[in-house]
Order: C-alpha cells, then structure tokens, then sequence
C-alpha cells in the first residue's frame, strides 16, 4: 500500500462527513442535528468521526474552509479594479441555487451557529480579495458588505423580483466599490 493511501482514506471520510452534514441541513436545524445522525447519513462509524473532528462545529469549520480553498485562488487572481467581486458573485450564486434554506437559516434561532459561520467566511473571503486588489478595508466595512449583501439577495427572494443574478451581481459589487475608503 503507497504512502498517499490513508490520506486518501482521510479525505474521503472527511468529505463523506461534509456530504452528510450539508445534506442534512436541508431539513434538518443545526441544533437538531447530532453527532450521531451525521454518521449515520455518512456511514461512518462515530469513533472515525471523533478521529476527525472533536465537534460537529468543528466538521462544519472543515466545510467552509474546504470551498475557500477553492474560492482564494479566484479571488487572488482578481487583482484589478473590473467591478467584480469573486466573493460576492459566489454568494449571489450560492444563495439563489437554494433560497429557502437561505431563508431558514438567516432567520432562524437554532441555525445561528450556521449562518454566523457562513458570514465570517464570507467576510474572511472578501477581505483576502481585497487586499489582493491592493485595497484595505476595515473589518467593519467588509462585514457591512458582505450583511448589506445578503440584504440584497434575501429582498430579491422575498419580493420574488425577476432580477437576473447578473444583475444583482452588478448591484452588490457597485455597493462595495462605493463603500470602499
């Protein structure tokens, strides 16, 4: 057996945690979701879990950094003034792909832990693309960017307003450039 082949095995157990946990959300609040249920989803023994992950919060924390690793990337290379954001842009997306879990977890109490860890992602994301651009923004103009945003989409949602996502892309990157120092 090669050197790679548990790495390998830790990384499909990890993601198949993630899988089960992102499915799980779908219809389950954060709060009512145990350790237990996300092994069972995953079909994995709860004692691999705790090899893992010391908490249920901790795989989430793994989720989120796993889809910014994908994300840095982009928004480093973005690196010019074009009126784009790769942060924003990918929340438009993501947020419109499934908008009523957007609106259960922006509102409800039991998905708080969710959605606060979301937005500091978010926030974390855009300030990495910001400096990239050679710009720097203080911490509480970037989480009024990314909170002004999901103000935005979720107005989108409630109002079922037929704007086309590049539209609402437009709008939010607008927006930053304006609250930018």
């Amino acid at each position: 057996m090669s050197e790679k082949s548990p790495d390998r095995r830790i990384a499909r157990t990890q993601n198949a945690l993630w899988t089960a946990l992102q499915g799980l959300l779908q219809s389950y609040s954060w709060d009512d979701i145990p350790v237990k249920m996300i092994c069972e989803s995953a079909d994995v023994a709860r004692s691999s879990f705790y090899a893992h992950f010391g908490t249920k919060l901790d795989l989430l924390d793994f989720g989120f950094s796993t889809v910014l690793a994908e994300l840095i990337p982009q928004a480093e290379a973005n690196t010019t003034s074009s009126g784009t954001f790769i942060t924003t842009n990918w929340m438009v997306d993501h947020i419109l792909e499934n908008p009523g879990f957007f609106m259960r977890v922006s509102r409800s109490q039991s998905d708080v832990v969710l959605f606060s860890r979301f937005t500091k992602a978010l926030e974390g994301l855009l300030a990495h693309e910001l400096t990239a651009m050679g710009t720097t923004a203080p911490p509480t103009t970037v989480t009024f960017c990314i909170g002004g945003g999901f103000a935005v989409v979720r107005n989108h949602i409630e109002t079922r307003a037929s704007t086309p996502p590049a539209t609402l892309k437009a709008l939010l990157a607008d927006q930053v450039h304006k609250a930018l120092p």
